[in-house]
């Protein structure tokens, strides 16, 4: 056989063997250094394509909800341009029916004016040439470009693929003496992140200051005047709110159309001063019970007060969120280059100390005053996952490692096996890479991906047990030397161990473009043909010189 020749002359060569195991490390290496030079890039799990997206709208607080409906209708009327875009239903003072992204977004509790959620229906997957999340991408810029009005911040969202949490990047800060300096150095952090290019819909959840102008009304000077307080307070409603007085029924209208009523805009308050209120309230009248008109600001004192923050804390420790999605890429790259910049940037005012993992401490050179950033978000689910699998990993090398010892009695034979089963990773990394070269998106080595790496272990490690066993067998039973064993054993189990990828290729096939599986589809794919390989070659070479200690 040509195969059992092949291996046997590689075998009895010195120079043909050490080829093997360079060619081996240089592919390791190469592998290898796909993740520094970021030709591979890992994620917790690609995006998924979906056949619906949510739109969260924020305002400044206190802004009325004709600001709010004013943006979200420019939003609506830039959407409908699209030829994907089926259904849109417009959620003001009010979150959308809880979705699958809505239940850790605190969607459930929004009830300001200046608030609003847009959920939007596209066409099935079938009828359009366009996935969601790539729509998602060429609608964002338009539409915040056009739709940005009175400093809206306007955040597309996705239906995740994983676990929902607040955002793709979560920067929690703690500490500062108030929360004034909180939120300042909170801005400071936003900034940094909208200096990456791959970041959106960066936004910073704290209140901002603006002024409250309270309506206080003195019930004694209005009953002395003979007027009634329900009338009072009901011409007010009516001049900054408006109401609901009517209703009017169409032959072509399926519901009730209301007739709302409010005196013109120009008696609200927008942006207005203390004293432009008061003229206001001069020319709101009411009629007292003896027939004569008495304006409405002998009765009313205006109050002026800054509205209070809402504090958010964290096991009972108060911060402030900063939270942003990516575009089309990982979290953890842009992050590491927002990392990079804040420990560039703000070292001139700021002692930086790195403290777990990517998280930082600040250090006010001036005042002393220490804030604490911690990351969280899908970024932290990444991370945690990355780390919980890679330890599973290697736990399952170990576990094998002794098992092979259990069985062998030799710990240069069982090294050898878990080396090879090591090894598939080249396949692994090169299949994503080839992935990557012919998808149109970024093909990400994956969570599922570490799983089906992980499944490999076992497959590869019988691929090497069946030649070693056999080649014991020949020498025993043959009485062949122990290069001809291994040559003749590699080239007998060829057969079952090829029908044995050939099996694992074909299934796994048929996941590999599935957005949440493909990285498992891919890896087994890849490890599997590699194994093949590394069974064939290294494997011989590996065991031939231990293979004498256990005969």
């Amino acid at each position: 056989m040509k195969l059992e020749k092949l291996i046997y002359d590689i075998l009895q060569s010195r120079k043909k063997s050490f080829l093997v195991y360079l060619i081996t490390f240089i592919l390791f290496v190469l592998s290898i250094a796909t993740f520094p030079t970021q030709i591979i890039k890992a994620k917790m799990l690609p995006s998924k394509d979906s056949d619906t997206f949510s739109i969260y709208v924020d305002l400044k607080d206190g802004s009325s909800i004709n600001h709010t409906k004013e943006v979200t209708s420019c939003i609506a009327l830039n959407l409908q341009k699209n030829e994907n875009i089926t259904n849109i239903s417009v959620f003001l003072k009010e979150g959308q029916p809880l979705d699958f992204a809505a239940l850790v977004k605190q969607s459930a509790l929004k009830d300001k004016e200046s608030q609003a959620e847009m959920m939007i229906n596209i066409k099935k997957a079938k009828e359009r040439n366009i996935t969601s999340y790539n729509l998602i991408t060429k609608l964002r810029g338009e539409v915040q470009k056009n739709c940005s009005l009175y400093n809206a911040n306007i955040k597309f969202i996705e239906l995740p693929a994983g676990p929902p949490v607040l955002a793709s990047i979560v920067a929690e800060i703690y500490g500062g003496n108030n929360f004034q300096n909180r939120r300042d150095f909170s801005l400071k952090i936003a900034q940094i992140l909208k200096n990456q290019a791959t970041l959106v819909d960066i936004d910073v959840l704290a209140d901002d200051d603006f002024i409250m102008y309270e309506l206080e009304l003195d019930d004694k000077k209005a009953t002395i005047s003979n007027i009634d307080l329900e009338q009072i307070k009901n011409t007010l409603y009516l001049a900054f709110e408006g109401m609901k007085v009517s209703v009017i029924n169409k032959s072509d209208a399926q519901n009730e159309i209301p007739i709302f009523l409010r005196l013109d805009d120009s008696r609200l308050l927008k942006n207005s001063s203390k004293n432009d209120l008061k003229a206001k309230l001069q020319n709101l009248k009411v009629i007292n019970n003896l027939g004569n008109m008495v304006s409405i600001s002998e009765f009313v004192t205006i109050k002026e007060s800054l509205k209070e923050p809402t504090i958010t804390s964290k096991n009972l420790n108060p911060m402030i969120n900063v939270i942003a999605e990516t575009s089309k890429d990982s979290q953890i790259y842009p992050l590491l280059d927002a990392r990079d910049e804040m420990l560039k940037t703000l070292s001139n005012d700021y002692e930086i100390i790195k403290t777990d993992m990517l998280n930082l401490s600040f250090i006010d050179k001036n005042t002393k005053e220490k804030f604490d950033l911690v990351f969280d978000g899908e970024l932290k689910v990444t991370i945690d996952t990355f780390i919980d699998l890679g330890g599973a990993f290697i736990i399952a090398l170990v576990l094998i490692f002794f098992l092979m010892v259990m069985y062998y009695k030799s710990f240069a034979i069982s090294g050898g096996i878990v080396l090879s089963s090591f090894i598939s990773i080249i396949g692994v990394i090169f299949a994503h890479v080839i992935m990557d070269l012919i998808t149109a998106d970024t093909f990400y080595l994956t969570a599922t991906s570490l799983i089906g790496f992980i499944g490999l272990i076992g497959i590869n490690s019988r691929n090497s047990t069946l030649i070693l066993d056999f080649s014991k067998q020949l020498v025993h039973e043959k009485n062949l030397t122990i290069n001809e064993a291994i040559a003749k054993a590699s080239a007998t189990r060829s057969k079952p161990i090829i029908l044995t990828v050939l099996t694992v290729v074909f299934a796994s096939a048929l996941i590999a473009n599935d957005a949440v599986f493909g990285g498992l589809g891919v890896a087994l794919i890849g490890g599997t043909l590699i194994s093949y390989v590394v069974s064939m070659f290294f494997v011989p070479v590996i065991i031939k010189n231990q293979l004498k200690k256990i005969l």
